[in-house]
């Protein structure tokens, strides 16, 4: 949602006049997407819902100072999220371990499903090791199906200069993968 269509400022204008509608329609929106966002950099449920809580929470304390966001909608509830996720490293609490699910579906093959989350939790902890600029390019572009010139405009870089920093990534990615193995 870019602010600089009609129906994005009346819908913002109306959230920053709290009206219950737009602000349960901006919540909808995006925090599925922001939850998937901060579960992939922590790897922890509830600290996942508690970075949405907060993003949400930002959100709104910034519209009852009267701030309206002045870029993209979507960026700027990202660009919370990725400082709060930041800010929960930077002080150094970790991420709890991952429990097991004890109800499996018949279905299932439980080596298999080890094999995945062993497979995942590899590749998160390798993205981590990564620059938070890194990690934010990456997650945008192949988690959550960002286009480069979506990136461009929240990271504030030239498409030439996202695209760099995403074959930079990719590749560093890759190698830390494979010393893992």
């Amino acid at each position: 949602m870019s602010v600089d269509t009609e129906e994005d400022q009346a819908l913002l204008q109306a959230a920053a006049n709290f009206e219950e509608a737009a602000l349960a329609v901006i919540y909808d929106q995006y925090q599925g997407a922001l939850y998937r966002y901060a579960y992939r950099l922590l790897g922890d449920e509830q600290l996942a819902e508690e970075c949405v809580s907060d993003v949400f929470f930002r959100f709104l304390k910034n519209l009852r100072k009267g701030g309206l966001p002045n870029e993209n909608l979507r960026a700027y509830l990202y660009r919370i999220a990725h400082n709060w996720i930041a800010d929960h490293y930077r002080h150094g609490r970790s991420a709890k371990e991952q429990e097991l699910d004890d109800h499996l579906a018949d279905d299932q093959d439980p080596a298999e499903d080890a094999n995945t989350n062993m497979n995942r939790e590899q590749v998160r902890e390798a993205l981590l090791t990564l620059t938070l600029e890194q990690q934010q390019a990456i997650l945008l572009k192949y988690f959550e199906g960002w286009q480069n010139e979506e990136i461009a405009q929240f990271m504030g870089k030239r498409i030439g200069a996202v695209k760099a920093l995403l074959h930079r990534s990719l590749v560093a990615l890759r190698k830390k993968c494979a010393r893992q193995e």
